[in-house]
């Protein structure tokens, strides 16, 4: 099975999100983020990263993953897995992604919230999506473990859905790391 879900990624080779199409974007793992994004503010494009980032800036995140001095594999929820994740815990779907923002910063805190965001990061590591597949599990940067099985990353939570990665959104590459998309929110046992 293995074998057929690295065959497939071989064909597929890397890609990038429907909005980053053109020259390779550069810069950070957050540069990149904004400019798939077209700027980072709520839109109705469920594909880019939006959610991502305005979640990353009110943390205070951005500048650990804007660090040149190291390395990271960030697994990129894109806006439509937040949205997914706030209908999935409040049991109605949010109207807008600005209406998602608002239910997560209203509902977590912001130490949850960026325990939340680094679950997502593989810190110390830029790993391409073929060494992700064949990795047995990583460890987060919250100290969380993920354990890919084919394309599905399986989390901590058991109550949710695991999140699968975006075929068309992996080795996103950026100056200091890689980013793959995913469809849904990766949710660590303590959340």
């Amino acid at each position: 099975m293995i074998t057929a879900a690295v065959a497939a990624l071989v064909l597929v080779g890397p890609v990038a999100p429907a909005s980053a199409h053109g020259p390779a974007p550069s810069g950070t793992i957050v540069d990149v983020a904004v400019a798939a994004s077209g700027g980072g503010t709520p839109d109705s494009n469920p594909y880019d990263y939006d959610l991502l980032v305005q979640a990353l800036v009110a943390t205070g995140l951005a500048p650990v993953l804007s660090d040149t001095s190291r390395r990271f594999t960030v697994f990129a929820p894109n806006d439509r897995a937040f949205l997914r994740l706030v209908t999935e815990v409040t049991g109605s779907a949010p109207a807008s992604e600005a209406a998602a923002l608002t239910t997560i910063t209203t509902t977590l805190t912001l130490d949850q919230i960026s325990g939340l965001l680094l679950y997502h990061v593989v810190p110390d590591r830029s790993l391409g999506a073929i060494e992700v597949l064949v990795s047995k599990s990583l460890t987060m940067a919250n100290g969380g473990v993920v354990k890919p099985r084919l394309t599905t990353l399986r989390d901590e939570n058991t109550a949710l859905r695991d999140p699968r990665l975006v075929l068309s959104g992996l080795n996103i590459r950026a100056s200091n790391g890689v980013l793959h998309t995913i469809d849904r929110v990766l949710v660590p046992a303590a959340l």
